[in-house]
């Protein structure tokens, strides 16, 4: 009987230890004391929704802790951008393991973001995190940042690096939506290898492969340059900061861009020879 017992324990032991790729807390205090914890972290089998199999339980019904309450989410996305990438389901959770390749695979999965919601009438609050944690070639980028997602590269706004500073203080933050008669201030954590600190406006490119914009910049047509190592062009594809192809193109030169938003835009180019290289646009 002990041995079983011994075996079961063993076993579980082993899942607990599988059941994410990454995971860490922070912990939250606010002007007056208040405390809340958060667990945040990756495992390539995550999904951007609630997965069952690493524990994240949806509380989004549940009233929030009188004073600070500290929450992941996905309610913010959905209501200004609908409900494609993060689900249907409308979502708050105290544990949120997001989606990671460390930088390979899908381009998209090398920035995993995970929406952090508070709720607090005791600004402004202290995060605080281990540092250590973050010593690792695929997640010394990862930022903790006020900044809508898109633009952690190239704005000057409210973002820590998460593995050089253990600690930030931060105020209400200007996204924010309303749950009942709270209002719940947004920010966001980002999982990453140093390439998210280290890439801006001019240059981001996969298997470094050249791949040039001009202008860059601009307002309404854009040209991509690539070098001779591509071949033909499938396919040039227009990403948003959020993983969404909002434009597809067959060629290179004068591309129509004035029906999109201005921001921030990735530009993916696809060859014959099975190579991509992608870049950043800014489109004004």
């Amino acid at each position: 009987m002990k041995k079983h017992l011994l075996l079961i324990f063993a076993i579980a032991q082993l899942t607990i230890c599988k059941a994410q790729q990454f995971a860490f807390q922070m912990t939250f205090v606010d002007a007056v004391g208040n405390t809340d914890s958060l667990t945040l972290g990756y495992d390539i089998a995550a999904t951007d929704t609630l997965d069952a199999a690493f524990l994240e339980t949806n509380i989004i019904s549940s009233a929030y802790t009188s004073g600070l309450d500290v929450r992941a989410g996905n309610v913010w996305f959905q209501q200004n951008f609908g409900s494609g990438q993060f689900g249907q389901t409308p979502f708050e959770t105290k544990r949120q393991i997001v989606p990671n390749t460390c930088g390979t695979g899908n381009f998209w999965l090398a920035f995993p973001v995970a929406e952090i919601n508070i709720v607090s009438t005791h600004f402004p609050i202290k995060a605080y995190w281990n540092k250590l944690f973050f010593n690792d070639t695929c997640r010394n980028g990862s930022v903790f940042t006020g900044v809508h997602p898109g633009g952690w590269w190239d704005t000057s706004g409210f973002r820590e690096e998460l593995e050089t500073e253990d600690s930030t203080i931060f105020l209400q933050n200007q996204y924010y939506y309303l749950n009942g008669t709270d209002t719940v201030n947004v920010y966001w954590a980002a999982f990453s290898d140093s390439t998210l600190l280290s890439v801006g406006i001019n240059e981001l490119t996969a298997n470094k492969n050249s791949i040039t914009i001009f202008p860059n910049p601009t307002s309404d047509f854009v040209t991509v340059g690539i070098n001779k190592s591509f071949g033909e062009i499938n396919c040039v594809e227009f990403y948003n900061s959020f993983g969404q192809v909002v434009l597809t193109s067959k060629q290179l030169n004068n591309i129509d861009i004035s029906e999109l938003q201005s921001g921030l835009y990735f530009i993916k180019v696809t060859g014959t020879k099975g190579l991509t290289a992608i870049t950043k646009l800014q489109k004004i």
